[in-house]
């Protein structure tokens, strides 16, 4: 890799960085956080059998034929019933519902505080419009209640109550629960913390009241915690001894209420609000909190996987890498898990999310230079070979192979300079004007040769060698054969027009062609390797050439006889050529149509 290439690579990698960390800050992969946080972290446990929830389903709804707001007196009669035995009533029982201000009838409502006050077991809900800000650091947004409504007085003076209202994250799902929040001067603690602190007592955990907000991990699918519908609380045979001891929470269950929510247990399926509260006392119970560790925690970690995987993307094959940056995906996803069962929540996307970026990213670089070293070794073998071919070995894979060769039928052209020797000592004097000059016919002969479909096999000296279905299928190749030769004695007037004026010197082609079979393919040793043709037609055409007047195309008979309705040429008889024991029969072309 050249010093210009390292340093565009550098470059790259630290552009894609500055991307991940970007995209870390921005946190432009939320979604795909809590969509991966909830298959890691959420799995189904069992309910505690102490937390009963009865909802205000629709059996309820039908029971009481409320149309308008239900009666204070229906809840107060169902408190009663709950603690109708003074020896085995509930430890708790937690009303999901809003009593805020005095309604229109004071008796049910002196009832309601009665039961309350008589039960002393009672934990009510208040509704709280919770709100987030920017923290005074300036270091991210914190929840504020921006509206508080407790329970009327005469109620709310004979039981413990706490702060009701969603806390949603960006997908509309509900993960984390809050504990405290400031209202005003004041510090206001959650329904489900306040239900906690009820039940355990003396035995409470007061430093849980440190934590503002807690993550929370459901313990089965909606429906698991309701055991009964509140209507049947006022069934003749209903057993309020059952309840001894439970946490009993009463709250909506029909779809009226607008009280339901997605959580991370089911995305199709919402769960009550009464339901999600009894999932964060239970986690409350078990002292099962979670936290999700500082971004500077994450930010180190993600660091580090980012220098990681760019280290080992420059001394791994990437195929290697691939397996070593999965393996360690899943060994962070198992630490993660580790770390999630002793209360820490690290991010799971980003440092998983980079490594497969930076896997992307190594793979289609790869890609590229590969490409670029590919064209580059195309245009420098174009310089030697013939463009067409070079496409073909590469693309084909032949450049590779120790095949031998196939025969084929074709046809063969050789073409020299006549005149290049007394040229090149008028001219040895100035060498590099005879290569100019030769350069100039040898590129008469290739673009005369590729104009009629042809492949130019070699530069020999100042001699061409063509072929013509040789390395590609070419129809009708004889003629274009012989047209590619009545081209090149064409063209090559212009040239000798100027070359005998500047130096008093004849330059001509003398052609030869010919037809017929020939092996072509990889020849040569593994080491160095001509692709070209060999055979009787090759050598008798290089013999023709040899006989050539300059500006003369000779051809065989088997090459007149493909040709000669549009060719015409005349016989020179039977001639000589090295190698054959027999005169072979040439013609000379004198116009093609």
């Amino acid at each position: 890799m050249s010093a210009a290439t390292k340093k565009n690579k550098l470059i790259a990698d630290a552009v894609l960085t500055l991307l991940i960390i970007l995209a870390f800050a921005l946190d432009l992969f939320s979604y795909l956080e809590f969509k991966l946080g909830d298959r890691i972290y959420q799995r189904p446990t069992s309910v505690n059998p102490d937390i009963i929830v009865i909802g205000i389903d629709e059996a309820a709804v039908a029971m009481f034929d409320q149309t308008n707001h239900w009666s204070r007196q229906i809840m107060a009669d169902a408190i009663n019933i709950l603690n109708s035995s003074e020896e085995y009533k509930p430890a708790v029982i937690a009303l999901d519902i809003i009593y805020a201000g005095e309604s229109a009838d004071k008796d049910a409502d002196a009832n309601l505080a009665k039961a309350a006050q008589e039960g002393g077991n009672v934990v009510l809900a208040a509704s709280a419009m919770i709100g987030q800000v920017l923290s005074p650091d300036e270091s991210g947004l914190v929840r504020v209640v921006r509206g508080y409504e407790t329970p009327y007085p005469a109620l709310a003076q004979h039981a413990r109550y706490g702060f009701v209202g969603a806390v949603m994250d960006d997908d509309s799902v509900i993960r984390n629960a809050a504990i405290k929040l400031e209202y005003g001067d004041d510090e206001i603690y959650s329904f489900p913390y306040e239900i906690y602190r009820k039940y355990m007592g003396d035995f409470a955990d007061a430093s849980i009241s440190e934590y503002s907000e807690i993550f929370l991990t459901y313990s089965d699918v909606p429906g698991e915690y309701k055991q009964l519908s509140f209507a049947d609380i006022f069934d003749e045979d209903f057993d309020p001894e059952y309840y001894w001891d439970c946490i009993v929470l009463i709250g909506a269950f029909v779809p009226a209420s607008m009280d339901s929510y997605f959580t991370p247990m089911s995305q199709t399926e919402q769960m009550y609000g009464v339901e999600i509260h009894a999932n964060a006392v239970q986690m409350l119970l078990e002292g099962n909190f979670k936290r999700h560790v500082p971004d500077w925690v994450n930010f180190v970690i993600l660091f580090a996987f980012v220098i990681l995987a760019m280290v080992l993307a420059k001394y791994v094959d990437i195929r290697v890498l691939l397996a070593i940056l999965a393996a360690l995906s899943i060994g962070y996803f198992f630490a993660a898990l580790q770390m999630f069962k002793r209360g820490y929540i690290l991010f799971l996307i980003y440092p998983v999310a980079a490594m497969a970026l930076i896997y992307i990213y190594q793979l289609v670089y790869s890609y590229i230079l590969e490409s670029l070293e590919k064209r580059k070794v195309k245009d420098a073998f174009k310089k030697y070979v013939d463009t067409n071919l070079v496409d073909k070995l590469m693309e084909s894979g032949e450049a590779d192979s120790n095949e031998v060769g196939v025969d084929k039928d074709i046809a063969v052209l050789f073409v020299d300079v006549r005149g290049f020797t007394p040229m090149t000592e008028a001219l040895k004097d100035d060498p590099g004007q005879v290569v100019k000059i030769l350069n100039e016919y040898l590129e008469l002969t290739t673009n005369s040769v590729f104009k009629n479909g042809g492949s130019v096999d070699k530069f020999i000296g100042d001699a061409t060698m063509a072929l013509f279905n040789g390395f590609f299928p070419l129809e009708d190749h004889v003629y274009k054969a012989v047209k590619a030769a009545w081209d090149m004695v064409a063209g090559a007037a212009e040239v000798n027009a100027s070359i005998k004026e500047k130096y008093d010197v004849d330059l001509g082609f003398g052609v030869g062609i010919n037809c017929g079979r020939a092996i072509v393919g990889n020849l040569g040793p593994s080491f160095r390797k001509d692709y070209t043709a060999i055979g009787d037609t090759v050598n008798t055409a290089a013999r023709l050439e040899s006989n050539a007047k300059p500006s003369q195309v000779l051809i065989t008979k088997d090459v007149y006889d493909a040709v000669k309705d549009r060719v015409m040429a005349e016989s020179i008889g039977e001639i000589p050529l090295k190698g054959k024991t027999i005169g072979t029969e040439v013609f000379s072309v004198t116009s093609v149509s």
